[in-house]
């Protein structure tokens, strides 16, 4: 779960939007999420979230409630864990977004959120603070 730990740019809290949801998914507090075709979807892998989940809601199959989320400003600072072992990557690398869309990965191939702190040696589990940044330019 990414949970909101400050902002370097803007001296207060994130800013709570509500945004349609997407039919039978499931969301929780502190998922990342960006906004595709008109609803919200997970953020995983590369892709740079936009939100983070603000409620725990289970989407049904048709008349889906629109979801509070968090908006993600420049310069905000957000802490997860590792779903995997990172003790070889340092601050300062960009990790990717797990597959359930609340904690970073220890790859850094079109990672999307940089490692500012690691809280530990990075095993898996341990706390680490990042920042969302655009995924790095294919060559």
């Amino acid at each position: 779960m990414f949970a909101f730990r400050k902002s370097n740019t803007h001296p207060v809290t994130p800013i709570i939007k509500t945004l349609p949801s997407k039919a039978s998914t499931t969301y929780k507090l502190g998922d990342a999420l960006v906004l595709s075709g008109g609803v919200l979807e997970k953020a995983t892998g590369g892709t740079k979230p936009e939100y983070i989940c603000a409620c725990n809601y289970v989407a049904p199959a048709t008349d889906m409630e629109p979801i509070a989320v968090y908006l993600i400003s420049p310069g905000s600072e957000w802490d997860t864990t590792f779903s995997a072992a990172a003790t070889s990557v340092s601050e300062g690398a960009v990790v990717t977004i797990n597959t359930d869309a609340a904690q970073v990965t220890a790859s850094t191939t079109g990672g999307v959120a940089k490692i500012l702190k690691k809280h530990g040696t990075g095993a898996s589990g341990e706390g680490v603070t990042v920042t969302f940044v655009e995924p790095a330019a294919s060559e």
